[in-house]
């Protein structure tokens, strides 16, 4: 009965004193909103003062647009080639040392085989990224510029494993230590594996406006209607039970067997709107970008497969509805000339992600009752996500007419918290370099950037040490066509 009971427990919602690398799957991917601009990403993705001749300026500062003095058009795609990969280490811990050890040496200590606790993932793919169209007028002595863009503005890409969950986490220091047991008494720790995996992305029909305000000031606005789904997996499977006793060395361990498989989609739609100002003068430019808050309905569809400790298996299905208010966005940015034929950039940007907001609007109850592990309903397990901060560097220079080469840096914050001991509060942080070339052809500009990032963190615990890394190369490339 009682490994019943645990078993049960293990297919209940995720406890939120588990270890937090065992997060269902909910909206992460949604935060990867940068911008597909093949000319920008050369340049570290610094827009917000640069300007441009490009109809990809709607992608970035609307107010750029007044810059583009000719009737043009756009397109732009992108190849990405992602890797994720974890290395668990294990140390032994002075309270709980035979369980460390079961662990850390499986040839010494582990009764069965088990699969390796080190993994990576990979995950190429190749999208239309941009299309888009700009016509500027005069209304009097204003310079008016209007276009519409068709525009890829999220990433869901999204991957993560583990195959040493345990529930309580017994290496826990921080935020609260997990109990050791009294004499005679027994602490139940379930063990588990977990995979969740997404892929898909959101794209955005957005028609702009730019306008001549003052003589050297610009101002743009953007209105969007997001569109888009991904495909969802989710996997738990239990693995076993640990009673742990007084003494350090005195535990059994029982083997457990039973999962949940989910297999589905989710769907996403929504409105928002940006503005941004432009002052520029023949050596200096000035910009900023204030994008509003947006309300996204998910509609989730998922089957599961439940399989219990006979063997026997169940299909359930879940239909879940909710609302995501994703905070504003503000960059802020100048581009200084030193030279006729050279441009440098910088951006700084902040992004309040520990603001974001989910109501559960409908659904069938099943998770909310409790009854199934939750495949990503954030109305019973938010993310725990914090404010994102830093800076983008860029540099341009024009060999000849319209002949560049570019070269960019960039910080590439992620809003997720780094969990364990000591690092309470700190937010994922990696960085980005780029380069590319513009190259005129006839009536016809084309672009190329590559772009590589690097994020590199550690989940850290008394008992073991989680080295997480995640790289993505993209190779971006864009042409423009201007009458």
């Amino acid at each position: 009965m009682r490994i019943r009971l645990l078993l049960l427990n293990l297919l209940l919602i995720p406890a939120v004193q588990a270890q937090g690398v065992m997060q269902p799957l909910t909206i992460q991917g949604i935060q990867q909103q940068d911008p597909v601009a093949v000319r920008a990403r050369a340049m570290g993705g610094a827009f917000a003062a640069s300007g441009g001749g490009s109809p990809e300026v709607m992608l970035l500062n609307p107010a750029g647009l007044t810059s583009i003095s000719r009737p043009a058009l756009s397109v732009a795609g992108a190849w990405q080639s992602r890797n994720w990969a974890e290395t668990q280490h294990w140390n032994p811990n002075r309270y709980y040392a035979g369980i460390s050890l079961y662990f850390s040496d499986p040839a010494t200590y582990r009764s069965d085989a088990l699969s390796v606790p080190d993994w990576s993932h990979a995950q190429d793919t190749f999208y239309p990224a941009f299309a888009g169209g700009v016509f500027p007028f005069s209304i009097g002595n204003r310079t008016v510029t209007v276009g519409i863009a068709w525009r890829l503005v999220a990433d869901l890409s999204d991957y993560d494993r583990n195959d040493n969950v345990l529930d309580p986490y017994i290496g826990q220091f921080r935020p609260v230590p997990v109990d050791r047991p009294n004499p005679g008494e027994e602490i139940e720790v379930v063990w588990s594996s977990f995979e969740r995996q997404r892929e898909g992305a959101i794209r955005a029909l957005s028609p702009v406006v730019a306008l001549q305000i003052l003589p050297r000031v610009h101002l743009g606005l953007r209105f969007s209607y997001w569109k888009g789904s991904s495909d969802d997996i989710q996997h738990h499977s239990s693995r076993g039970q640990f009673l742990l006793r007084e003494d350090a060395h005195d535990y059994s361990f029982t083997t457990l067997d039973g999962s949940i498989r989910w297999n589905g989609s989710s769907d996403y739609s929504g409105w928002t709107a940006a503005g941004g100002l432009h002052w520029e003068t023949d050596v200096l430019g000035l910009g900023v970008l204030y994008q509003l808050p947006i309300r996204l309905t998910r509609s989730v569809s998922y089957d599961g497969i439940h399989v219990d400790l006979d063997g026997r298996s169940s299909n359930h299905t879940v239909e879940e509805e909710e609302e995501i208010t994703l905070p504003f966005r503000f960059t802020a940015g100048a581009a200084f000339r030193p030279a006729a034929n050279l441009m440098l950039t910088v951006d700084y940007f902040i992004h309040h992600y520990e603001e974001l907001e989910v109501q559960a609007l409908a659904g069938n109850g099943l998770f909310r009752q409790g009854a199934l592990t939750d495949p990503g309903s954030l109305s019973d397990a938010r993310l725990d996500w914090g404010t994102i901060r830093g800076v983008r560097l860029g540099l341009e220079w024009e060999l000849r007419e319209h002949w560049f080469i570019r070269a960019g840096f960039r910080q590439d914050p992620q809003p997720f918290l780094i969990e364990g001991f000591g690092l309470l509060g700190q937010t994922a942080r990696g960085n980005a370099f780029s380069a590319g070339l513009g190259l005129p052809i006839g009536p016809v500009t084309f672009d190329l950037t590559y772009d590589v990032q690097r994020l590199l963190y550690q989940d850290r615990w008394e008992s073991n040490v989680d080295y997480n890394r995640i790289r993505k190369n993209s190779l971006f490339f864009g042409a423009t066509y201007r009458f």
